[in-house]
């Protein structure tokens, strides 16, 4: 593709992204008083795949470690985790949600599906089919690259 019209596509590309990103963050920010976005995704990840490391989380969200443990040990202050030391190997330790932390997911899931349909329902099916496996082809692109 030529080049110019590949930089013209990235600039509407992240103009969109933005904007989506921006709209999604202030719903967010709004229904959940006491987490910031991170947290939140953070939290969804834990709850969604089960119990896992900091270390792990740390490398999902691109992060050091030392600022992972810090969201963690906020979390961890607001009774949305717990830690339990792997019965294995006493230096692993495994991050869950609480209760507390699930009811504001489900809040945080249901307001999400609400704000998201509202956009897609816009879309012929096929588009909306189209877009999601498009999405999913650059993030195993980029997941790709990473393991590199």
């Amino acid at each position: 593709m030529e080049k110019q019209k590949m930089r013209h596509l990235i600039e509407r590309y992240e103009d969109i992204f933005i904007f989506a990103t921006r709209k999604l963050n202030a719903l967010l920010a709004e229904l959940l008083e006491d987490l910031t976005p991170e947290q939140y995704f953070t939290l969804r990840h834990i709850k969604r795949y089960g119990p896992c490391t900091s270390s792990t989380l740390s490398e999902l969200n691109c992060v050091n470690r030392s600022a992972m443990t810090a969201m963690i040990n906020k979390l961890a202050a607001k009774g949305y985790v717990t830690r339990t030391t792997d019965s294995q190997d006493r230096r692993i330790i495994w991050l869950e949600t609480t209760q507390e932390a699930e009811a504001v997911l489900a809040a945080g899931e249901e307001e999400m599906h609400t704000f998201i349909t509202s956009y897609l329902t816009e879309l012929e099916a096929e588009e909306v089919e189209s877009f999601i496996h498009i999405y999913e082809k650059i993030w195993n692109i980029i997941r790709a690259k990473e393991e590199k």
